[in-house]
């Protein structure tokens, strides 16, 4: 971003670097007559040390070969953003919301006469039905079933204890296989101990049983047909017992009160890798930071979103979001093209300066890591409440994805904001040749920024402070307008070129000889009365940067 300014700092001193190298040089070359008044002596030398033109948007994406690798990018308005993405930083399925553990046996009994004696096949009464109620037992005991479609299976192990055979007819009134009524009818051996029948329930939909409540009820219906044997006879003492367990529940889709459930969310982090944000330090604040989270849904039940994102810098300094907990949309119809899907609705949550703390976030700035964390909670407070003809959905695909995308206009105010860069490794000999020396810089900022170098500090090599050059207002910052459609933007007609001088005391030329580090301190800021200003790509600096010198040609 701005800061990437400092970029052009090393170019200040690079021409008075390479003076040392030069052990001879030819006067006519340089018209010195044209340089006298740059400086309050005489040069005989000067050395280009930078010159150019860098448009704002180069300026900050130069160093970034892949464009995937750019977090500024620039909108189709000239806009400089800092961008930022992460896939599913959030995201749950269906098992958290709808799951079906293994259910437990359930033991049943059709009640005969007792039979000791024995009795004649003709004078058996008449049996009729029994109805009992098959529990659907669910991973949240909130939870409230309407209608089920679903895949499973009902094992029997059915005891009959006659001398006769025995068909049992099972029924399940409000469930229908694929379209059709499901009746099925055993027939158990005489005096037989756990038959083992198992009644398949592929593409089964299922009623529950009404006023709904979370046992989630259904019925299931008993028919006896006591059949005749050789002697005639029948006999026996005791019930047809039925054990049955509903086994391999995969449910396809389902309509209901899901409760009030709380889904805790991965916890992760991301660093958002603005190169700059280490380097930095002082007040600035963004006029329209954002957080986007673009979400697919296709879990049919109201739901609010209770996250947070904590920012760390990188001096250990953090601040939180702390959003507002908002409701998003979620879908309320099953697919008509499939009936065991729910189609996904996309939706893009928005928080900013109005609903969060995102200003105080960026303004550390994060530059170590951004954390989030949270929950989710089903059926919250204000929504709509579930009834059998609104209910909650959710199909065996159902699940919801958040992507994160930070956008951060560079539309912002800054003061007293401190860059600081070093150059290591110098090797200067030879400055007892320079009599006197000054860097020469003539700028034209189109930028709307002030840049000032606030130190140069000359070290040895353990970084202790050996000499310093103080200076101030090296590049002038471009005004902008300040009320009207373009308020923020640079003002073209207050673009115009300002010359600078650095002059180099005897006492720092003479340090040279012993410096093997520069730390440059230097600052940004923005003027024009607290005016936020905005930074386009088409903004431009212009530059050239010189060292004049004045040499002793005798030594």
């Amino acid at each position: 971003m701005i800061l990437k300014l400092r970029s052009l700092i090393p170019f200040i001193l690079s021409g008075i670097l390479a003076l040392t190298t030069q052990s001879c040089f030819d006067g006519d070359d340089y018209d010195f007559d044209k340089l006298s008044e740059k400086v309050n002596w005489t040069p005989n030398m000067i050395v280009p040390a930078g010159y150019g033109t860098y448009s704002l948007w180069y300026l900050l994406n130069q160093h970034e070969e892949n464009p995937a690798d750019q977090v500024i990018i620039m909108d189709e308005e000239g806009m400089l953003h800092i961008k930022y993405t992460e896939a599913d930083i959030f995201s749950y399925s269906v098992d958290e919301v709808l799951n079906f553990p293994n259910q437990s046996s359930i033991d049943l009994s059709y009640d005969l006469p007792d039979y000791t004696i024995g009795i004649p096949y003709t004078a058996l009464p008449a049996f009729g039905s029994q109805t009992d109620q098959i529990q659907i037992v669910t991973g949240n005991t909130d939870v409230m079933l309407y209608e089920l479609d679903l895949g499973a299976n009902i094992q029997f192990q059915l005891s009959n204890p006659l001398n006769t055979e025995v068909d049992i007819h099972i029924s399940i009134p409000n469930g229908t296989q694929a379209g059709s009524s499901i009746n099925q009818t055993y027939t158990l051996a005489p005096n037989v101990n756990n038959q083992v029948e198992n009644l398949d329930l592929t593409n089964l939909n299922l009623l529950f049983n009404t006023p709904h409540t979370t046992n989630n009820d259904i019925d299931i219906t008993f028919d006896v047909d006591i059949k005749d044997n050789a002697s005639h006879i029948i006999s026996g003492s005791g019930d047809l017992e039925i054990n049955l367990t509903v086994q391999n529940i995969v449910f396809q889709l389902a309509k209901g009160d899901f409760g009030k459930q709380v889904i805790t969310l991965d916890a992760g982090s991301f660093d958002m890798n603005v190169d700059f944000w280490d380097d930095i330090e002082g007040d600035y604040q963004f006029v329209d930071p954002r957080i986007n989270l673009s979400m697919e849904n296709s879990v049919g039940v109201p739901f609010q979103i209770n996250a947070n994102i904590t920012g760390y810098a990188s001096d250990g300094n953090m601040a939180s979001l702390n959003p507002d907990a908002l409701q998003p949309n979620y879908p309320k119809e099953v697919s008509l093209a499939n009936p065991f899907t729910i189609d996904p609705i996309t939706e893009v949550i928005t928080y900013d300066t109005n609903n969060s703390q995102i200003a105080a976030v960026m303004a550390l700035p994060p530059s170590d890591r951004l954390e989030y964390f949270g929950n989710i909670a089903l059926n919250p407070d204000g929504a709509t409440p579930a009834t059998p003809t609104n209910p909650n959905i959710i199909s065996s695909n159902s699940a919801i994805n958040v992507d994160i995308e930070i956008d951060v206009p560079l539309d912002f105010t800054a003061s007293n904001l401190v860059l600081r860069d070093t150059i290591n490794d110098i090797d200067i000999s030879d400055t007892d040749k320079i009599m006197n020396a000054a860097v020469v810089i003539v700028t034209e900022n189109g930028y709307p920024l002030e840049v000032n170098i606030d130190k140069i500090f000359f070290t040895d090599e353990a970084y202790n402070v050996i000499d310093e050059i103080s200076d101030n207002d090296v590049i002038d910052a471009a005004s902008v307008f300040t009320s009207g459609t373009n308020i923020g933007e640079v003002d073209p007609a207050s673009i115009k070129e300002v010359e600078h001088q650095i002059q180099l005391s005897q006492s720092q030329i003479k340090n040279l000889n012993l410096t093997r580090n520069l730390i440059i301190n230097a600052s940004v800021s923005t003027q024009n009365n607290d005016v936020p200003v905005k930074l386009k790509g088409a903004y431009e600096l212009k530059f050239t940067i010189s060292v004049q010198a004045q040499i002793d040609l005798n030594n």
